[in-house]
């Protein structure tokens, strides 16, 4: 009797389609970020699942005919992100439930309706210069500052994100949006910089979705929010970024 086909070779032709389209839409997008924009895409569509094996990186590499480095590269940012879970002769799954890892930091979200944590699987941003001043201005100080904006979802549910940075830590002229789609941004930052940063304060408050966050989050206006609000620092003591995040308080659970 002939053993069923591998699930792995389904996945890969998958992939690879996904990041053929990512490099049509985005000709200057790296293989990095076309691979880790397919993965996100195969979960997001549940091609894999919680517990799910991925294929293994030689293989991967091979079939999407990519480097290794470009697989790890690419593996290692999503577990960042706490959505795979990559273990030395165990291979690379999916995350289940997993305990928040080291680069997930002082907290993440739980979806109210199943328990399980939220898997943030898109990301639209957009990247600024601004000249106002706010709660950012105490931490970072006076002058311009860049705003990375972001709205993120997954699982059904929507978030978002406001970083302040001083203008003088990221050239946003230079970067390439794609690549900062579906990373962790901080761990993304730390690497630019070549610091390690440490976070100095966070406050999490309850309360209505101001009409601004609402229009550029595609979010529910006046809804009952979580706003957590982190200060961080270098690892030279110097500002690093404030940052505000949202997300409704009947999707999500927090979890520290």
């Amino acid at each position: 009797m002939t053993a069923p086909p591998s699930e792995a070779p389904d996945l890969c032709d998958a992939l690879r389609e996904r990041m053929e389209h990512e490099r049509e839409r985005n000709p200057r997008e790296t293989k990095r970020s076309a691979l880790r924009q397919a993965l996100l895409s195969a979960l997001r569509d549940r091609l894999v699942g919680p517990g799910d094996r991925l294929p293994p990186e030689a293989e991967l590499a091979r079939r999407l005919q990519v480097s290794l480095g470009t697989v790890q590269s690419a593996l290692g940012q999503l577990q960042d992100l706490g959505l795979i879970l990559r273990r030395r002769g165990d291979g690379t799954r999916v995350a289940d439930g997993e305990p928040i890892g080291p680069n997930i930091w002082h907290f993440r979200f739980r979806l109210r309706a199943t328990d399980r944590p939220l898997r943030i699987t898109d990301t639209r941003l957009e990247i600024l210069r601004t000249n106002d001043t706010g709660p950012w201005s105490t931490h970072l100080g006076p002058g311009t500052h860049t705003v990375i904006r972001r709205r993120l979802s997954g699982d059904g549910v929507s978030l978002g994100a406001e970083m302040y940075l001083r203008a003088d830590l990221l050239h946003i002229d230079d970067i390439e949006l794609s690549e900062l789609e579906g990373v962790n941004l901080r761990t993304y930052l730390e690497a630019q910089l070549g610091q390690r940063a440490h976070l100095l304060t966070t406050r999490v408050s309850m309360e209505p979705l101001p009409l601004r966050q609402a229009a550029m989050f595609d979010m529910k206006p006046e809804a009952t929010v979580f706003r957590i609000e982190a200060r961080t620092a270098l690892s030279d003591g110097s500002p690093f970024y404030q940052q505000a995040i949202f997300a409704h308080a009947d999707d999500v659970l927090l979890e520290f």
